[in-house]
């Protein structure tokens, strides 16, 4: 009885693991192909832009643990003639979030000269339609930022200039076993968001 007991719980702890490891797996396979949805495929040379999706910065104009992250998205995602497109205004403080992770890249080594700021948009949809006249001139197009959020970006740029999907490619916004708590929360966060505001 004592040895029933004892093999109970240790039954339940394997089968919880089991649970929550096939549920991060099944979300890590979502995101990834989230990150490749609604991309072309073709070449990656020519002309390229990232573009930075902003995010809100703290009041005092320093980067935040999202801005980081999305930085840092842009900054593998680029290659060696490519631009990154830093957008935002100024929804904390005075300073845009796109100047405080144009900052951020180039404290980390990025060529100033090859950052544009977009410091008027408020919205994701502005995001990109304030920059659809520069992406016009792009070979290759690609947007930073969480796989979702870069997928609905993608989707606004096709909505907004149908002339242009077939230069998007994704970034490196996924990367297998980076984040997967993180991963599974923002699927969970994106599908309640789909459901709530359809776009």
């Amino acid at each position: 009885m004592g040895a029933v007991t004892a093999r109970a719980p240790l039954g339940f702890v394997v089968g919880l693991a089991a649970i929550v490891t096939g549920g991060l797996a099944v979300a890590e396979a979502l995101t990834w192909f989230a990150s490749r949805d609604l991309t072309a495929d073709g070449p990656d040379d020519g002309a390229e832009l990232v573009v930075v999706l902003g995010y809100r910065s703290s009041p005092r104009g320093r980067t935040n643990a999202m801005q980081r992250w999305r930085t840092g998205i842009a900054l593998r995602s680029v290659s060696d003639h490519g631009r990154l497109v830093f957008t935002g205004g100024p929804t904390r403080g005075v300073r845009s979030e796109a100047s405080v992770m144009a900052e951020e890249a180039v404290r980390r080594g990025f060529p100033a000269d090859r950052v544009v700021l977009e410091e008027e948009s408020r919205t994701t949809w502005e995001n990109v339609r304030n920059t659809v006249d520069l992406l016009r001139t792009a070979d290759t197009i690609r947007f930073a930022s969480n796989t979702f959020h870069a997928r609905r970006a993608r989707r606004y740029l096709i909505r907004q200039a149908p002339e242009l999907a077939g230069r998007l490619r994704p970034a490196r916004d996924f990367v297998w076993g980076e984040r997967p708590v993180l991963t599974t929360f923002l699927l969970v966060y994106e599908l309640v968001r789909t459901r709530l505001r359809p776009s």
